[in-house]
């Protein structure tokens, strides 16, 4: 039988994954939208 102890234990890791996917995931997708603006930036002033 799970107590409400070891339920609590078993949910943080997936908040942690969770909250790890967002942060790396958003930050990848800033750093591929910079990079993609940059380079539009230095196409248009060639």
């Amino acid at each position: 039988m799970i107590t409400k102890e070891e339920e609590k234990e078993f949910r943080k890791p997936k908040l942690y994954r969770f909250l790890n996917f967002l942060i790396y995931g958003s930050s990848i997708a800033i750093g591929v939208t910079l990079v993609y603006l940059y380079s539009a930036y230095v196409f248009i002033n060639k």
